[in-house]
């Protein structure tokens, strides 16, 4: 133990030396809030600042909420204990007056600065502050009205925003994250267009030539380069060759495609043209499609500057100010006037910044605004502390938040102009968290790999001084938890088997003394963080989770969402497989293949095939007649309350708890229902809409309320979230996945004294690939410095992991395969680790006594519980819907083609609806699919679908007629004595009926209406069509008598437009 704490010098400058400046760089566990409460107090007791004088600024709100805590208890001992009486007032009138001290976040600082004086800064005093989500759906909002702006406008520009091959979803993720950059110059340079023809030619010549090589029949289908080339000579014969084309054509090659030879006339040709087409790409088309990427990159640079703009409207309409927007308004205000500034730098004369490295770079500005000597001078790094007014604390070890703005070359520009300006640089290297036996062995490892001076990129290495000794009888030291290495081939296995290994000896440690609170688990990041609280859980063992996790990879999520989008689309036989598979139904594989084998049709409403096994035949009915009643509920006027009713149905809740699960899973789930209804409230959301919400709202990173924070808990977390905690046992989990810091770099950001520049890259997603469709010329050396920041930015990621350990630190590896261990630099740095002994996962003490109960008993046992609900169960009114009724189409034995389905059908309809109002079909297809993620690879089938509606009698017609009107909604009041009742109930003696929907195609010729209805069923039996024409009889005869009640006209004409077979059925 170092019994002399070595650097006590500084420490006692920070607590008396108060009117000098100084920067702290305080190591881990050093106790930097103690002597930034030091310091605190002995501004108050020496009398050298009032309470009212002082500002004190934190990472977060938690971290504000202790500071003022540690500061109140130190005064309070303070007071008791002094004996003169004139101090003793001071530090009572201190007490009584705490609050008029400023502790808190930089963002809540700067609202109060802008509301005292809001006329010198321009804005409207009653602004409203958002948080991140709240202005993260602003940004959306802000997008969406851009672009039905540039659609309107400007549909050219829109159209080359499509061609790019950007999604719609991708540039809106996008946009909102480029939005917190305001204060930077977003980087572009306009250069002259690459010529694409010469090359394109060559290339088409090529691939016609590999064509003639490839087997009219090709077995078990075409190898990946067959089908690229295949694609690309598809899209020249049928499309117009524009520079789109020929991108799209070029990009169908910018990926391993691997060719099977057998598949080839012979296994030279194979060889030949994959090695030409390889080469051709590699030498010609890559250079190309760079050079065509920066010639996008200006306009795409264009569009999001001008939805910008956008979003400052919509801001400064509604008084509303983000995170950046209160420091830069805060800092222009300081900045530009130096009234306000004197005024504001005699009310608050002492400012302490806690967490500096970590802290956005205009916080910077605002700090040397503040305590400037000369008030007039407007460029910041040229302002002069007054002595003593700036005290800043950091770490630059620890600055881990590059993706959050914060920037390590701000942190150094600060150190320097203190440094320069009189100020000081203590350093805290005492640590009073760690044992010795943990801080020797990562001095070791870190002197290694942090340089002895800093760098540009890195922060210099400091060693540990452990103030505590390992005791004999304390569990300490660096330990290592080892996995096979046939775990590490697949990255779900890695977890399952690391979190049962960890929870195995977290269960021995407990039973030999310790409490759950002692152990801390961290991640690199946030996956695999669900495991590892789920199997503590199952243990019995209780969790805390803080920050964010995935809950998509729970299986009773994932089993809702295959729900939800059944009863979505009851035609997508697919997602009804899976539903019928799902734990709510658990209908087995074998049990799927008798059903099919016996001739039974996969959808929610088709009958039973006969010669079907008794049990299996009341299985599926069972799921079919539930998924039935669900189909029914989806038509509430209410998405969320269909959704709820549904999830109660399943017993979703119960299964939560029969499985061991805790709070954590229960809140995500009512977290998301209560946005839905917030959503729902703000929005007409159908129920469509809202299970897509629902399935965005599981799949992301979804962020977790820690319920626990307080109780005795295992505490789970990624690195982030530990910064500043500290635990006796910490475990480095999850050892299977290292962050590959080059694949997620999309810009790099440039500061100097006086500006910053932004180099974003946009690219567009191709499987787990991601491939640049507009980049700034150079990119690839932008992308090397950021990578380079990015790199050592992992060092000190796996410092601060490594620091959190009081007494032990265990790390999870193979035996030999840690080439993608995130803590490999401590395995290789340490050297005979000792491994601790590999236990077996056991449920002691957690008895659940189960009874299976058949769906039979269950019926029995509550039958008649809600007969006393009967009579009151009889609605006043129903609704009907053409569209939504089609309940019992799948009823009707009819073979369907693949790739059909319900979005199948809408997008048909919206492609047939704007081509009738006159817009231009190549631009339409493309939009529509990708809107409904539907692959582009379909564009030639929805533009054979146009030309044949094109060449039909209805759209002959439709250039000569009087009238025209597409997708016309109606909705209409039906009374039990109307005649139009027959058409639209339902079997539930509704004394009303509100019928409403949508005529696909209506119009006026020679003074008589005609209606069409169009139809994207796909019977693989044309003979079929009487049937299906039969079953929309009373759909378009209900059409019919709407349309001239409305309109009070006759209909001469009414149509079904069979769309796959190009057929046109009058009725």
């Amino acid at each position: 133990m170092t019994k002399v704490i070595v650097d006590q010098e500084a420490r006692d400058k920070i607590s008396t030396v108060l009117n000098q400046n100084f920067l702290v760089e305080a190591g881990a566990g050093s106790g930097k809030t103690t002597s930034l409460v030091d310091r605190m107090v002995n501004l108050i007791y020496t009398g050298t600042a009032k309470m009212d004088e002082i500002v004190a600024i934190t990472f977060t709100k938690k971290a504000a909420d202790e500071l003022k805590t540690r500061f109140l208890t130190v005064l309070e001992k303070k007071c008791k204990v002094e004996t003169d009486l004139d101090l003793k007032f001071l530090l009572e009138e201190a007490l009584q007056n705490i609050e008029q001290s400023f502790i808190g976040t930089v963002h809540s600082f700067c609202a109060r600065l802008l509301r005292e004086r809001p006329v010198e800064a321009g804005i409207d005093v009653h602004f409203s502050e958002l948080e991140d989500t709240e202005d993260d759906k602003i940004a959306e909002a802000a997008w969406l009205v851009y672009t039905h702006k540039l659609e309107q406008d400007h549909p050219q520009k829109s159209r080359i925003m499509k061609d790019l091959g950007l999604r719609e979803k991708d540039l809106m993720e996008r946009f909102c994250q480029m939005k917190n950059y305001p204060d930077v110059e977003w980087a572009s340079e306009v250069i002259e267009k690459p010529n694409l023809d010469d090359v394109f030619c060559r290339f088409i010549t090529l691939l016609k030539e590999a064509s003639r090589c490839i087997p009219k029949d090709i077995p078990k289908g075409p190898d990946n380069l067959q089908e690229a080339i295949d694609d690309a000579l598809r899209h020249v014969k049928y499309n117009d060759k524009t520079d789109a084309l020929k991108i799209k054509i070029f990009q169908l090659f910018d990926k391993k495609l691997k060719v099977t030879q057998y598949k080839w006339t012979s296994k030279e040709d194979a060889k030949e043209y994959h090695e030409r087409i390889t080469g051709f790409f590699e030498e010609h088309i890559q250079p190309l499609l760079v050079s065509w990427s920066e010639y996008c990159h200006p306009f795409v640079i264009e569009l999001f500057q001008e939805a910008f703009a956008e979003y400052e409207k919509i801001k400064q309409e509604h008084s509303l100010m983000n995170f950046q927007d209160l420091l830069m308004r805060t800092a222009a205000l300081l900045r530009d006037n130096a009234e306000v500034r004197s005024y504001f730098q005699g009310k608050y004369k002492r400012l302490l910044v806690d967490e500096f490295q970590d802290t956005d770079p205009i916080q910077a500005e605002i700090m040397f605004y503040l305590t400037g000597e000369d008030v007039t001078e407007q460029n910041w790094t040229k302002c002069k502390p007054r002595p003593g007014s700036l005290f800043v604390v950091g770490d630059p070890k620890q600055a881990i938040y590059r993706f959050r703005r914060a920037d390590i070359d701000i942190y150094n520009l600060v150190k320097e102009l203190i440094e320069a300006h009189g100020g000081e640089v203590l350093k805290l290297i005492m640590n009073f968290r760690t044992v010795d036996h943990v801080t020797n062995l990562l001095n070791e490892v870190f002197q290694e790999h942090l340089p002895k001076e800093k760098t540009v990129h890195q922060a210099a290495y400091r060693p540990l001084f452990s103030y505590k000794e390992a005791s004999k009888s304390d569990f300490s030291g660096i330990k290592r938890l080892v996995l096979a290495d046939e775990f590490a081939k697949n990255k779900a296995i890695t977890v399952e088997e690391d979190a049962n290994s960890i929870t195995a000896y977290v269960q021995k440690l407990i039973k030999e003394g310790h409490e759950p609170r002692e152990f801390m688990i961290l991640t690199r990041q946030k996956d695999g963080i669900d495991v590892y609280a789920s199997k503590l859980e199952e243990a019995g063992i209780p969790v805390s989770v803080s920050g964010e996790m995935e809950i998509g990879t729970i299986l009773e999520f994932q089993d809702l969402i295959f729900l939800l989008e059944a009863l979505v689309d009851p035609d997508d036989q697919i997602a009804l497989v899976a539903a019928l598979r799902s734990i709510w139904f658990g209908i087995s594989d074998e049990e799927l293949f008798q059903w099919g084998q016996a001739g039974g049709v996969f959808s929610i409403f088709a009958p039973s095939p006969d010669h079907l096994n008794s049990d299996t035949k009341h299985h599926i009915e069972g799921a079919l007649s539930k998924l039935k009643q669900y189909v029914k509920w989806k038509t509430s006027p209410s998405p969320v309350v269909a959704i709820k009713k549904i999830m109660e149905d399943i017993g979703l809740y119960p299964l939560f708890l029969m499985k061991g699960y805790g709070k954590r899973e229960a809140t995500n789930l009512l977290q998301t229902l209560e946005a839905l209804r917030l959503k729902e409230e703000e929005e007409a959301t159908t129920f469509s809409q809202a299970v897509d919400y629902v399935k965005q709202q599981i799949e992301e990173k979804t962020k977790v309320i820690n319920l626990e924070e307080d109780e005795n808990a295992v505490r789970i977390m990624n690195v982030h979230k530990a910064k500043g905690l500290e635990a006796p046992i910490v475990f480095l989990a999850h050892p299977g996945k290292k962050s590959e810091v080059r694949n997620k770099i999309w810009s790099h950001i440039r500061r100097e004294e006086q500006s910053s520049t932004g180099y974003f890259m946009f690219e567009r997603k191709q499987g787990f690939a991601r491939k640049p469709v507009a980049q700034p010329l150079h990119w690839e050396s932008y992308l090397d410095a950021e990578e380079a920041y990015l790199l050592a930015e992992e060092i000190r990621i796996l410092y601060v992991a490594a620091t959190r350990a009081e007494k032990a630190m265990i790390i999870s590896s193979f035996e030999t395969k840690n080439d993608k261990n995130p803590w490999n630099l401590l395995l290789d740095g340490i050297s005979g680790l000792e491994e601790i002994e590999k236990l077996e996962l056991t449920y002691e003490g957690k008895v659940i006594q189960k009874h299976i109960v058949t769906r039979d008993e269950f019926v029995e046992d509550t039958q008649g519980l809600l007969d006393w609900i009967d009579d009151r169960k009889q609605p006043s009114f129903s609704t009907y819907s053409p569209t939504e009724d089609k309940q019992d189409i799948f009823s009707l034995e009819i073979e369907r083609e693949e790739g059909g389905g319900q979005t199948w059908g809408t997008a048909i309809h919206e492609v047939f609806e704007k081509i009738a109002k006159g817009e231009e079909a190549e631009e339409v297809i493309g939009s529509t699919l990708q809107k409904h993620e539907i692959s582009l690879g379909r564009r030639d089938e929805v533009a054979e679908a146009v030309a044949h509606f094109k060449q039909s009698m209805i759209w002959a017609e439709l250039q000569i007629a009087d009238h025209v009107l597409t997708e016309v909604p109606f909705m209409m009041k039906i009374n039990a004595q109307d005649p139009l009742y027959e058409f639209v109930e339902k079997g539930d003696n509704a004394e009303t009926v509100f019928a409403s929907g949508i005529i696909d195609l209506a119009y006026k010729l020679n003074g008589t209406w005609k209606i069409v209805d169009y139809k994207t069923d796909r019977p693989k039996d044309i003979a079929k069509l009487p049937v299906l024409t039969k079953y929309y009889q009373n759909q378009i005869d209900l059409y019919q008598q709407i349309w001239e009640r409305i309109t009070g006209e006759k209909v001469a004409d009414k149509q079904l437009y069979f769309v796959t077979p190009n057929i046109i059925v009058g009725v």
